[in-house]
């Protein structure tokens, strides 16, 4: 689910399939998730789990096409249909529709990221026919109505006035811009586009993101596979069949600016830094949970936060991970710190990763990722929601239903060489963007604003 609307589980379930072996039965089956695919009476496929240990399911829903493909002249559009969608539908109104949500003890949320638009629903076993006319509704019959229509958009051009304030929204903005320059990722809201964001706007983008062409489904809990099928056709059999979006082309990243200085009055200084990634198919995708592992993904494990925080104490943390969204691959990272330890701090960053990119990580290092990677992935399935975040994050970034119970055998089969290899092409510091928010002390005249 690159960039998806509900940025389900890529981030816990971050490896490709390419590297699928023999496996042993021991390794197979001790954290088994039994996996099946349904279909629905009308031929909806869907992914299930079922099991009645907790009286509670879970369901996530998704579609390709977000926020960027939205018309130039209504940016945020998207956002605000999801959120619209259960701010009252068929004859409820948004208060009566919420109170129905509580009386029901159930969840039902949708969102809108950059690549697609998604539902999550949890509910108790004993409400869920209920539970599924609610969403059903929501889908298919929302109201768009005046009034929470106003209040959204009085909320979103609020935050237009506390985002530029924000840390955090003025450096990615400035990463995205520099990175992405004539992109739809660098796109951001407006208030003539908020302004110009109506009924008509909604219904439009409703008609064109849910169908059925991509929409995928996971549902997890209390429910038999015949009845999950009853539930998708409940909530989706009367989608169109529809076509794929239209998808805006692939982003290419621009040259690297070593050095990004945007001044904020506060404190302290927040850094991103940025460099080229790989999206989640390519074969080096595994190997390269474990090379940012060592780098800066296991935490206090990691070289950058031994190095710049445990060794000298110049951030509060620091840490890095790969980004993927469906046009763009990149790899991330992030610490914040005292003004006065900025340039100290972004100096060790940096020969912290040439190090790492000239010498390569050590056979014990890559052994400890692998231990922590494998015997840490349990607890990411611990809960009917979690394991619905993860089964769905698998089956929206295009891995095959068998795939969650191979995971830990593919991580396992990294040799040292294959992490050599990741590092020789995506840890080079030269690569990297830096982005610093904040007074910083010393770097005003380096950087190139």
């Amino acid at each position: 689910m690159r960039g998806g609307a509900l940025a389900l589980a890529l981030a816990c379930a971050p490896l490709a399939p390419v590297y699928a072996q023999a496996q042993t039965e021991s390794a197979a089956s001790r954290h088994a998730v039994p996996v099946q695919q349904i279909t629905s009476p009308s031929g909806i496929e869907a992914w299930l789990v079922s099991d009645a240990t907790v009286p509670m399911i879970v369901m996530r829903a998704y579609w390709r096409g977000g926020s960027a493909i939205e018309p130039a002249n209504v940016i945020g559009v998207t956002s605000v249909m999801t959120d619209m969608l259960t701010e009252g539908a068929g004859a409820m109104n948004a208060n009566a529709y919420k109170e129905r949500l509580q009386d029901l003890n159930m969840s039902l949320s949708f969102g809108a990221g950059w690549d697609g638009v998604g539902m999550s629903l949890t509910t108790l076993s004993e409400n869920r026919d209920a539970a599924f006319e609610m969403a059903r509704l929501a889908l298919h019959e929302p109201r768009f109505d005046p009034e929470p229509l106003a209040r959204i958009k009085r909320q979103m051009l609020v935050g237009l006035r506390t985002r530029e304030t924000n840390p955090s929204y003025i450096a990615n903005l400035a990463l995205d811009q520099a990175l992405y320059p004539n992109h739809p990722y660098a796109r951001r809201t407006s208030r003539a586009g908020i302004e110009a964001i109506n009924r008509a706007a909604l219904e439009e983008r409703r008609a064109a993101l849910f169908n059925r062409a991509t929409l995928q489904i996971t549902i997890v809990g209390d429910i038999s596979a015949e009845d999950a099928g009853r539930a998708v056709d409940t909530i989706f059999a009367a989608l169109p069949q529809g076509a794929r979006p239209p998808e805006p082309p692939d982003a290419t990243l621009g040259a690297p600016t070593p050095l990004i200085v945007r001044q904020l009055p506060q404190p302290q200084s927040l850094v991103l830094f940025v460099g080229p990634g790989i999206q989640d198919e390519d074969p080096d995708w595994i190997p390269l949970a474990v090379a940012n592992y060592i780098l800066g993904g296991g935490g206090f494990s990691s070289r950058l936060m031994d190095q710049v925080r445990e060794q000298r104490g110049l951030v509060y943390g620091i840490g890095t991970g790969p980004s993927v969204r469906e046009h763009s691959a990149v790899m991330r990272g992030s610490a914040q710190t005292e003004n006065g330890d900025v340039r100290e701090a972004i100096e060790v960053t940096r020969a912290e990763m040439a190090r790492l990119y000239s010498e390569g990580a050590t056979q014990a290092e890559v052994n400890d990722a692998i231990t922590y990677l494998t015997g840490s992935f349990a607890l990411d399935l611990d809960s009917n929601v979690k394991i619905a975040n993860v089964v769905h994050g698998y089956q929206a970034a295009g891995r095959d239903i068998g795939y969650i119970n191979r995971r830990n055998d593919l991580i396992r089969a990294v040799t040292l060489a294959d992490v050599n290899r990741v590092i020789r092409r995506l840890f080079n510091p030269a690569d990297y963007t830096f982005v610093v928010v904040g007074q910083p002390e010393g770097l005003e005249a380096a950087a190139a604003n």
